[in-house]
């Protein structure tokens, strides 16, 4: 029984009332940080793609095969750095036209596991083309080359996780809520999870 002052539907409108309330100011703000971290993310993830994947697989077309001989690699860097690592060596190609003395290997992690006096498959750049840089192409550097590609991947795709996030802060309470929040879990391990083994395979920064 209703009393004199309660309106026909009033239980009934209450909780889309509340559900479409307008964001506080402090979920504005998470909102806003997880779309700034979102951007930073994603453009980083699409930069790396194309500096350290799309360009180089470009650059390898154009280069000449041959044979890089690993002379020294050098470490350098502190704690608070960290460590670096950069690989010199002498690059003859296939047909003998092109010969580089101490020219950079173009990603140290490429090294990994050959002693100075080795030799393994690569490709350099023609000085008149651009920089002296030997990119190494067989098996172990296609595979580097790929897995840093998949972290660029991971990473970008974390920014779209993050932007996901975001956009769930929108949101009124309910089921499709809870259930995006769910998958956007589930991704957010992923891409975290090609980032890292990613980036730390084919770079090595935990090698």
């Amino acid at each position: 029984m209703m009393s004199g002052t309660e309106l026909p539907g009033a239980q009934g409108q209450a909780q889309p009332r509340a559900a479409g309330r307008p964001l506080s100011s402090a979920q504005r703000k998470k909102a806003g940080i997880a779309a700034f971290f979102a951007v930073l993310a994603l453009v980083s993830g699409v930069g790396l793609l194309k500096t350290d994947y799309l360009d180089v697989k470009s650059v390898v077309e154009e280069a000449k095969p041959g044979v890089f001989t690993l002379d020294r690699c050098e470490h350098s860097g502190g704690t608070d750095q960290g460590p670096s690592t950069f690989c010199y060596g002498d690059f003859r190609s296939s047909d003998g036209e092109l010969e580089l003395t101490d020219v950079p290997l173009k990603e140290s992690h490429d090294a990994e596991g050959t002693e100075a006096g080795e030799a393994f498959p690569a490709h350099a750049l023609r000085p008149d083309v651009g920089p002296a840089e030997v990119f190494r192409t067989d098996d172990q550097g296609e595979s580097d080359l790929a897995m840093r590609g998949i972290g660029a991947l991971g990473l970008a795709l974390l920014g779209v996780m993050l932007g996901g996030f975001a956009g769930r802060m929108m949101m009124g309470p309910g089921p499709a809520r809870s259930r995006l929040g769910a998958w956007l879990g589930f991704g957010t391990v992923v891409s975290l999870l090609l980032w890292l083994i990613g980036r730390g395979t084919g770079g090595g920064f935990w090698a």
